[in-house]
């Protein structure tokens, strides 16, 4: 997972230095970066939800545990 996260920082990085770049690049190419850093930024929140929501079923399931053992 951690190399899959490398990569996506690279592109992320890559993205932000076309879209920034004072250098006239084409249109196409710069389109592609903008689509390339969305896309990039949704995995991202996808990833942060999924990690959040792990933590909330991990407390969840901690709870209901402790509610069968008084039981």
């Amino acid at each position: 997972m951690n190399i899959l996260r490398k990569i996506r920082q690279g592109l992320r990085d890559a993205a932000q230095i076309i879209i920034i770049a004072p250098v006239k690049l084409p249109v196409k190419v710069v389109a592609v970066a903008r689509y390339v850093a969305l896309v990039i930024g949704l995995l991202e929140a996808l990833d942060s939800e999924k990690e959040a929501d792990g933590v909330k079923r991990e407390d969840k399931g901690q709870a209901e545990e402790g509610r069968d053992e008084t039981q």
